[in-house]
């Protein structure tokens, strides 16, 4: 009797069906790359997008303090450099005594002390409802704010003392000083402030060549890139008093009440599918005329 053989795969089923694996995987790799490609680009937009909002609020930190009289001290032409006397420490006038003014200041945090450099300070009329700006001679030695010989100008309750109490806040307590030169016309229980010489500018980064860095420059203090990279389209836009639509060109410093913040991030490096992915993000910030307390 003769045995049946088992029948197998013709050559020709196995090339078909080689085929068709290669063409399921062949579409199979091909999804994966694109979705690989999708989910890089996803990130890198992600990472750009993290840097122009962590720059807006760094930005919104200083400026939402400048105040409209004065707060502005010069602008770049392009748009790429903007100087502002931001203030950091705030408080009341007590009295003059001399040639010194004699004034009691809030609470402030040992960090915010540390990395302010004081260039002045400035004092609020009432009657006019604007800033003046005193900028002592010597402000980083002989004109430095000193702690005052004559606190009961402040705490007294007597002829000529201002009887403000001291708040103390989380354990750090107000202070009082004594500050030079002593401007004419200021009253008692005036608002005032110090005021630091901040820079902000875009220009070349130290950590991403060809792309630009935000940087913020305290005069006579700390120069540092606090965000990077920036595509060349970012820069500052002005509002000008009675405006309220912003404009590339700069007007003069003292016409300006506020900005557009135009910050084009860049991923810090290139995804699969272009050379970098980009997230601008415009927030506006217009100055403070006032300081309430």
């Amino acid at each position: 009797m003769r045995k049946q053989r088992s029948r197998g795969f013709t050559l020709i089923e196995i090339i078909v069906s080689m085929a068709i694996v290669a063409v399921i995987g062949a579409a199979f790799t091909k999804l994966l790359v694109a979705q690989n490609r999708y989910y890089d680009h996803e990130t890198n937009l992600r990472k750009a997008r993290s840097i122009a909002r962590s720059a807006s609020t760094i930005l919104l930190a200083d400026m939402r303090m400048v105040q409209t009289s004065g707060g502005v001290d010069s602008v770049a032409a392009d748009g790429k450099l903007i100087r502002l006397l931001v203030p950091y420490r705030f408080g009341l006038v007590c009295a003059q005594f001399g040639s010194n003014l004699t004034v009691s200041m809030l609470p402030i945090d040992s960090g915010t002390i540390g990395v302010s450099v004081y260039r002045g300070y400035a004092w609020r009329d009432s009657l006019a409802g604007t800033y003046t700006y005193v900028s002592p001679t010597d402000p980083t030695s002989a004109d430095l704010p000193k702690p005052s010989a004559n606190v009961g100008l402040c705490t007294g309750n007597g002829p000529g003392q201002a009887q403000i109490n001291t708040l103390a806040v989380a354990g750090a307590p107000g202070t009082q000083f004594d500050i030079s030169p002593a401007p004419a016309g200021v009253f008692t229980a005036a608002p005032v402030f110090f005021w630091q010489r901040v820079t902000y500018s875009f220009r070349a980064s130290s950590l991403y060549p060809n792309r630009l860095g935000l940087w913020r420059n305290v005069e006579n203090g700390r120069n540092e890139e606090i965000m990077a990279p920036f595509d060349t389209s970012s820069r500052f836009r002005f509002y000008a008093s009675g405006s309220d639509v912003s404009t590339v060109a700069p007007p003069l410093a003292a016409a300006i009440r506020g900005l557009d913040l135009v910050l084009a991030a860049r991923s810090p490096r290139p995804t699969t599918r272009d050379s970098a992915a980009t997230s601008t993000v415009v927030t506006s910030v217009f100055f403070k005329n006032r300081v309430g307390f």
